[in-house]
């Protein structure tokens, strides 16, 4: 009670502006030099002026300090609660700033994470695979290609043998009809003689009928090449000697027609076996070929479909890198920010502490000094001398 009357008599002081001055040549000629230099130290800062001024308004007001030194004891407690209120919220802000670097450094290195894992995934599994369908896709293109082109080398073929068989059988028919019609025209003549005897009797006309099929023989047979190239001359050395008279002449004409028949037939027969086995080779070919082509279609289609998808997965992964490329800067901001932030109120935290400690070492100096007896020496110099 008695410091709150000191402290408001020293506010009307000030208010009144009847402060008292330091005077120097008073302090020159009453206090010791020791005394004087403390003095001085008190009134370089606020708070040690006022503590001096307040000491001579005491000793004005009521003779004596005893309550000044309480009240500053008082006043330093104060100052003390202050100093410890300030930690105490520095605490709760250091803790609070920690918590956020602690909250931003491990969402920046999440992140962080994330864009190598999918960066890892995007290089070292996806771009490469990427590439190997591709390869995939190519070889799969050209066998599909060779496959098409197998198709119509295989039907080309099939034509070609269709079209050879479709000619030699014609051939053989023909070659066969003529050869029964030249043997038709042979046998009449046996039946027109009398069979006994070696010469038969025959008209120009039956001779002229004879050489015309004969000679049709001849030219049919020569288009089947090599394989009857004896029955070909065998032929063309009868016509030349030949006397149709010669009932010999004629059964030798007419084993050779027969002989020759026979082979056509069997090339005929041969020929139409051939074509047989030809349409089934084709078919096996063809089946072949089209079971290659459901598996390369299908190859295709599946390799394609995933290219599609491993497309798709690149575009989110590199949608992703982006995305937690732009999460990582703006928790680098954040914390750089935080950091700042944290510094600048350090350094208020800081200057704070370091004034109230000034504050609290000028009040100590203060106290111990105005408990001396050369400072009330100091204090009654300048009452009396006022």
């Amino acid at each position: 009670m008695a410091y709150q009357k000191i402290v408001l008599i020293a506010l009307i002081c000030v208010v009144t502006c009847t402060r008292i001055e330091n005077n120097q040549g008073v302090m020159d000629q009453y206090v010791n030099t020791g005394v004087q230099q403390q003095i001085e130290e008190l009134t370089q800062s606020k708070i040690g002026h006022f503590v001096v001024d307040l000491a001579e308004v005491s000793m004005r007001v009521t003779g004596a300090i005893d309550s000044l030194r309480d009240g500053v004891k008082a006043f330093g407690r104060q100052i003390e609660e202050r100093l410890k209120l300030e930690n105490t919220q520095w605490e709760a802000v250091e803790g609070e700033h920690n918590a956020k670097v602690i909250s931003l450094s491990s969402q920046a290195n999440q992140a962080e994470f994330d864009i190598n894992r999918e960066k890892k995934v995007l290089n070292s599994e996806l771009i490469p695979r990427l590439h190997e369908l591709d390869d995939i896709l190519l070889g799969l293109k050209a066998k599909q290609t060779d496959n098409t082109q197998s198709f119509k080398e295989a039907e080309a073929a099939r034509n070609t043998q269709n079209q050879s068989f479709q000619l030699t059988t014609t051939e053989f028919t023909d070659a066969l009809r003529n050869i029964d019609e030249a043997l038709d025209l042979l046998t009449d003549l046996f039946k027109s003689g009398d069979v006994r005897a070696a010469f038969i009797q025959i008209t120009d006309e039956q001779k002229h009928k004879i050489n015309k099929s004969l000679k049709q023989v001849k030219s049919n047979t020569e288009n089947f090449g090599h394989q009857y190239s004896s029955f070909i001359q065998a032929l063309t050395n009868l016509t030349e000697r030949f006397d149709f008279k010669d009932r010999q002449v004629l059964n030798e004409i007419c084993d050779f027609l027969n002989s020759l028949r026979l082979n056509i037939f069997d090339a005929l027969t041969k020929a139409y076996k051939d074509e047989d086995s030809q349409k089934y080779q084709h078919s096996l070919r063809t089946q072949q070929l089209t079971a290659e082509k459901t598996v390369f279609d299908q190859q295709y289609a599946d390799f394609y479909q995933e290219r599609e998808d491993k497309t798709v997965r690149i575009s989110d992964v590199q949608t992703m890198i982006s995305t937690r490329q732009a999460d990582l800067k703006a928790y680098q901001d954040r914390l750089r920010t935080q950091n700042n932030n944290y510094s600048a109120n350090l350094k208020i935290h800081d200057d704070i502490v370091a004034s109230v400690q000034q504050e609290l070492a000028v009040l100590a100096k203060a106290l111990q000094l105005v408990q001396t007896p050369p400072f009330l020496d100091f204090l009654n110099a300048r009452i009396t001398k006022a």
